[in-house]
């Protein structure tokens, strides 16, 4: 998975949500305030949620971490518009790996357009996850069993895109002089 740009976030190659998530998880998709991991197959595993409640079907049965505390958002803490990106909009494109004759890399666009949310009181969640850090890595190896998580692999939605559909590209060892010709059709 590469970060292909700050204000991007990351392209999950997996976006829909895993089958153990609450109902409405299946209609919305991640929320701010999630915790979690990207996945080895490009997913989202979500461990729990910094602004929903400790009783939110989510939360059951795993529960939270012991020192976990609810951040209260009400809608002026969301800055969300609907129809960010137009149609065909290619949202980000990365060279991966480069030498002095070739070049890999990734590109992803969506044909529909997308909309996006991002939280407006990001210190309050930087805070609180710097704090909370130990603990929130403690509850996923620990209390999970999330084995495969690393010192730097927990993640703290404070913003998302969402597109009905995508398109995503990859190539290596394409010659310098290769041209890449990328076309996204709705429908």
């Amino acid at each position: 998975m590469v970060k292909v740009d700050s204000s991007r976030g990351y392209p999950l190659w997996a976006p829909e949500p895993a089958s153990n998530l609450p109902e409405d998880y299946h209609r919305t998709g991640l929320k701010i305030g999630d915790v979690g991991v990207v996945t080895e197959d490009g997913g989202f595993d979500v461990l729990f949620n910094i602004s929903l409640p400790e009783n939110h079907p989510l939360h059951q049965p795993s529960g939270v971490p012991s020192n976990f505390r609810q951040v209260i958002l009400d809608r002026s803490d969301i800055r969300g518009f609907p129809s960010f990106d137009d149609e065909g909009l290619v949202l980000a494109t990365q060279t991966v790996r480069q030498t002095t004759q070739t070049l890999s890399g990734s590109i992803s666009g969506n044909a529909t357009g997308a909309g996006k949310e991002d939280l407006v009181r990001v210190l309050q969640f930087r805070d609180l996850a710097l704090e909370n850090a130990e603990s929130w890595y403690h509850f996923a190896y620990c209390h999970l069993g999330r084995a495969e998580i690393s010192n730097d692999s927990l993640y703290l939605i404070t913003g998302y895109h969402k597109a009905s559909s995508w398109s995503l590209a990859s190539f290596s060892q394409a010659d310098r002089d290769t041209a890449l010709s990328f076309s996204l059709t709705a429908g």
